[in-house]
């Protein structure tokens, strides 16, 4: 449903998802603000090498303007998840590459291919297993296993800004946002404006290009 360029295009994003605009006006908000309404989920990535001992010391909650930005991984608004990479990815498994051809199809299809471990999130069955078979090529000798059994050592897991609950649309409408920040910011990062402002904050970064 999304191309390689996905993400809100109106400053107003957030605010109008807040509103209930994306199921009162889905054929315009779709389009015009993807991530605010919950269709795309942008990748991040914490920019500090820092960012895991400001975590241990709080400052997720005393100072969550600047880390929701700059360290979004060690701070819970961003978790690894099974995402297909390519558009092409649903007939791809249709036609069986997901067996066929599982180096390539499985890695960039996890979710069109139902890679196991995206059932509970993105992750490993076996962290220290994963980590030794990984050190050995594992991944690239041997994936229709270890793709789907190792997920996040080999790779399959894309780090991204979504909500977690599929009521976050629900309480954002309620205000709980701007009621209860601490647990909100984290839970429903899109539908509080979070993943927006990440993407406004990306695209600065870069030079506002359109491509994240």
């Amino acid at each position: 449903m999304c191309s390689l360029v996905c993400s809100d295009r109106d400053e107003s994003c957030s605010a109008w998802a807040k509103d209930g605009e994306c199921t009162k006006s889905p054929d315009y908000m779709l389009k015009e603000c993807p991530t605010s309404c919950g269709l795309c989920a942008p990748k991040c990535a914490d920019l500090h090498v820092d960012c895991n001992h400001w975590g241990k010391e709080g400052q997720c909650a005393d100072n969550a303007g600047f880390m929701n930005l700059h360290c979004p991984v060690t701070c819970g608004v961003c978790k690894g998840a099974c995402k297909d990479v390519h558009d092409d990815c649903p007939g791809w498994a249709k036609e069986g590459e997901c067996v066929s051809n599982p180096g390539h199809t499985l890695k960039a299809c996890p979710f069109s291919c139902g890679v196991t471990t995206c059932k509970t999130g993105c992750a490993d069955k076996n962290t220290t297993a994963c980590a030794i078979w990984a050190l050995e090529d594992e991944c690239m000798k041997n994936p229709a296993m270890m793709l789907q059994d190792c997920a996040e050592t080999c790779g399959v897991c894309s780090t991204v800004c979504e909500d977690k609950s599929k009521d976050c649309a629900q309480w954002a409408a309620d205000g709980q946002c701007e009621s209860n920040p601490d647990g909100m910011l984290t839970t429903c990062p899109q539908a509080c404006g979070v993943c927006h402002e990440l993407e406004k904050f990306y695209r600065g970064a870069i030079g506002d290009k359109d491509e994240l």
